[in-house]
C-alpha cells in the first residue's frame, strides 16, 4: 500500500510541476503579447501577480528585460517608472520626460544575487546582472551610490561567471568588450570584441568599438577596416559620421592620407560643423600643404563660436611648426576684420595672433597686438574675466624677451 500511495503522490507532484511550468509559459506568452502592444506597465504588473515570481528565474529575467529596455525614468537604476504607450508612441518619445508613469521597485542586485546562488548553472542570470551593471554605469555613472569602478567590476565579474558556464552570443561578448573599454583594458576589450565580430560581423557597434580598441593600442592598420565597416553598416547619421571620423583618424595614423581625407570629408558631408572632425580635416590639409583649404575649414570652425578661444586656438595647434605657419598673421587679421562688429571675436583673433608673435620671438608685434586685443575685450568682458590675466602673462613674457 505504501508503494501505491507513493506512486500516486509522485504522479500528483509531476502534474503540479507540469501545471506550474505551463502557467509560467502562458504568463510569459501573455507578457510578450503586451510588450508587442507597448503595454509595458501592464506586462510588468502581470509578472508581479505571479506567486514567488522573483524566485522564478524566467519571471525575474522577464522583469529585468522590461525595466531595462522600457523604463521611462530611473532613480540610480534601482527604482524605475513604467507606462503603457499609445499606439503611435515609442519609448524614446517619453523617456526622461514629464508625464504619467508608475514607480516600479525592482532592485536587480537584491533579486538576482540570491537567484544566482540558487541556480549557479543558469548562465542567463549572470549575464542579466552583468548587463544591469553595464546599463547602470552608462545611464547613471557618478550617481549610483557606489564608485563607478566598482560598478564596472561587478559587470566584469558576472560576465566572467557567465563565460565559465559556456559560450556566449555575439551581443554578450560585445557588451563585455565595452565593459573592458570603460575600464581602460584595451587589450582585453579587443580580444572580446574580436570574438563578438567573429560570431556576427554585421553588428556596427562591435566593429566600431573594436576599431577604437585597436586604434588606441597603436594598431591603426587593424583599426581602419573595422571603422570603415561600422561606417557602412550604421544607418543613424550621427553614428555613421562618427565612424567615418574614426576611419579617417585610423588612416591618418596609418599614414594613408588619401583615405584619411576621404573619410574626414565623408563625415563632413553627412554631419557638417562637427568640431572634432573639422579640426582633424584642417590639420590634414595643413600637413598636405593645402593652405587655402585649411584656411576655409578653420574659418568654418571659428564661425561656430567666434568668441570661444578653442575656435581660435585650433589655428595655432594645426599651423604651428608647419610649413604654413607664416600664413597665421594674415588669417588672424582677416578674422579680426571679418568680425569687426563683434569685439569679443576680434579680441579672440588678435589675442591668438599675439600668442603666435610671442612664440616666434617678435616681441614688438606681440605687445602691439595684445594691446589691440585688450581694447576689444574691454568692450565685452568685466574686469575680473580670466582673459585679462592671460593678457598680462603675454605682456610679461614678451616684455622680458624684448629687454
Amino acid at each position: 500500500m505504501i508503494g501505491k500511495y507513493a506512486l500516486v503522490l509522485w504522479g500528483v507532484m509531476n502534474i503540479a510541476v507540469a501545471v506550474s511550468a505551463a502557467t509560467t509559459a502562458d504568463v510569459l506568452s501573455d507578457v510578450d503579447r503586451l510588450v508587442t502592444e507597448k503595454k509595458y506597465l501592464s506586462a510588468f504588473r502581470l509578472l508581479e501577480e505571479q506567486e514567488n515570481g522573483d524566485s522564478n528565474p524566467d519571471i525575474a529575467l522577464k522583469k529585468a528585460e522590461l525595466v531595462l529596455k522600457y523604463f521611462v525614468n530611473s532613480i540610480e537604476h534601482k527604482v524605475f517608472t513604467l507606462t503603457d504607450l499609445k499606439e503611435d508612441e515609442e519609448i524614446v518619445d517619453v523617456r526622461g520626460k514629464p508625464g504619467s508613469s508608475i514607480i516600479i521597485n525592482f532592485d536587480m542586485e537584491q533579486v538576482f544575487t540570491p537567484l544566482i546562488n540558487n541556480y549557479p548553472e543558469d548562465q542567463r542570470l549572470s549575464v542579466a546582472l552583468a548587463d544591469y551593471y553595464l546599463d547602470a554605469y552608462e545611464c547613471c555613472r557618478g550617481r549610483l551610490g557606489k564608485r563607478d569602478e566598482d560598478v564596472l567590476k561587478g559587470a566584469r565579474s558576472h560576465y566572467d561567471k557567465a563565460i565559465v558556464l559556456g559560450d556566449l552570443d555575439s551581443r554578450t561578448y560585445f557588451r563585455y568588450g565595452k565593459t573592458a573599454l570603460y575600464m581602460n583594458d584595451l587589450a582585453g576589450a579587443a580580444k572580446l570584441l574580436e570574438i563578438s565580430v567573429r560570431k556576427s560581423d554585421s553588428y556596427a557597434p562591435a566593429r566600431y568599438n573594436l576599431a577604437y580598441a585597436y586604434l588606441f593600442q597603436g594598431r591603426p592598420t587593424e583599426a581602419a577596416p573595422h571603422a570603415v565597416a561600422a561606417y557602412e553598416k550604421y544607418d543613424v547619421i550621427p553614428l555613421k559620421a562618427d565612424a567615418a571620423m574614426l576611419a579617417g583618424q585610423a588612416y591618418m595614423e596609418w599614414g594613408n592620407t588619401e583615405e584619411a581625407l576621404k573619410y574626414f570629408l565623408l563625415c563632413d558631408r553627412i554631419a557638417p560643423n562637427n568640431y572634432e572632425n573639422l579640426r582633424r580635416l584642417m590639420g590634414l590639409y595643413v600637413k598636405l600643404g593645402r593652405g587655402e583649404e585649411a584656411k576655409i575649414i578653420g574659418e568654418r570652425i571659428f564661425e561656430m563660436d567666434p568668441a570661444n578661444p578653442t575656435m581660435a586656438r585650433v589655428f595655432l595647434d594645426n599651423y604651428g611648426y608647419s610649413s604654413l605657419e607664416g600664413e597665421l598673421p594674415g588669417i588672424f587679421n582677416g578674422l579680426a576684420a571679418k568680425y569687426a562688429g563683434n569685439p569679443a571675436a576680434v579680441g579672440n583673433a588678435l589675442y591668438h595672433l599675439s600668442v603666435f608673435y610671442n612664440h616666434i620671438g617678435d616681441s614688438a608685434m606681440a605687445l602691439k597686438t595684445i594691446d589691440e586685443a585688450e581694447r576689444n575685450f574691454r568692450k565685452s568682458y568685466k574686469e575680473d574675466h580670466v582673459v585679462f590675466k592671460a593678457i598680462e602673462e603675454i605682456r610679461r613674457t614678451a616684455g622680458e624677451r624684448s629687454r
